[in-house]
């Protein structure tokens, strides 16, 4: 891999954007790589849960402009704008959790893979920013649409509208943000919470993510929750379900 790097360690799959001397932009070379790390981890039973972070001083820095500025109107621009959107709707359909450790800027295009992630927990020193509107194009990888669904739609416009820069604990007062950590114990703390997952089994895991996939796909509550108890009952009786509860009548005080 010439763009990120990969790690695989109990249970989690640490991927690293690598571009630093460009702030870890978006290439197309990078989203071929990641194609090809998202299908690895998710096709490897033990990987349970996933974090992407950046290398150096940035998270994410948007699109790579030595390749984004060469394209001129919709026939040039719609390809490579797909070609990412794509990318992004993977990490948002994953079969398993997906945490941006956001290790510095996620600006434009930053903020919309951050806003493609399951989980972001942030670096105090890390700023956010819906920029594009001063550039005078829009969220162009599907980010808009997925921020007027994790928001309030007044709180997302806002964003979007006004182009503001958000320092990590602005952006945690909107909800984009999960939790801020000091620089010194993002790590620590990220990897506790993945730590926690890697801990549940993967049938569990994927199980949970099918039913948020279900949300996303905008099927009615009630089909929603007759497909989540048929999606239980063939979990339920497994040999490791079985032991689970054998072990735990066995501990049971008896009256």
């Amino acid at each position: 891999m010439e763009t990120l790097l990969l790690q695989k360690q109990d249970g989690i799959a640490t991927i690293t954007l690598n571009r630093p001397h460009v702030h870890n932009a978006i290439s197309v070379e990078l989203v071929d790589e990641l194609h090809q790390v998202l299908q690895d981890c998710q096709a490897d039973p033990l990987v349970k849960v996933l974090i992407v972070t950046g290398t150096g001083r940035s998270f994410v820095s948007g699109g790579d402009l030595n390749q984004f500025i060469a394209v001129r109107g919709f026939e040039q621009a719609h390809p490579l704008l797909s070609k990412v959107t794509g990318l992004l709707s993977t990490i948002d359909q994953y079969s398993k959790p997906v945490i941006a450790m956001i290790n510095g800027a996620a600006v434009g295009g930053g903020c919309e893979f951050a806003g493609a992630c399951h989980f972001r927990f942030a670096s105090d020193r890390a700023t956010f920013g819906f920029v594009q509107i001063s550039m005078h194009i829009t969220t162009g990888w599907g980010g808009g649409s997925r921020l007027l669904d994790l928001l309030p739609e007044s709180k997302a416009l806002a964003l979007l509208l006004t182009g503001d820069r958000l320092r990590a604990e602005e952006a945690k007062s909107y909800g984009f943000v999960d939790e801020v950590y000091t620089e010194e114990k993002l790590h620590e703390e990220v990897y506790r919470f993945a730590r926690k997952i890697a801990a549940q089994p993967l049938t569990g895991i994927e199980a949970y993510m099918q039913i948020l996939k279900w949300k996303r796909m905008g099927l009615p509550q009630e089909e929603r929750i007759r497909r989540e108890v048929s999606q239980c009952a063939h979990l339920w009786g497994s040999p490791e379900h079985v032991a689970v509860v054998e072990s735990f009548l066995t501990k049971r005080p008896t009256s």
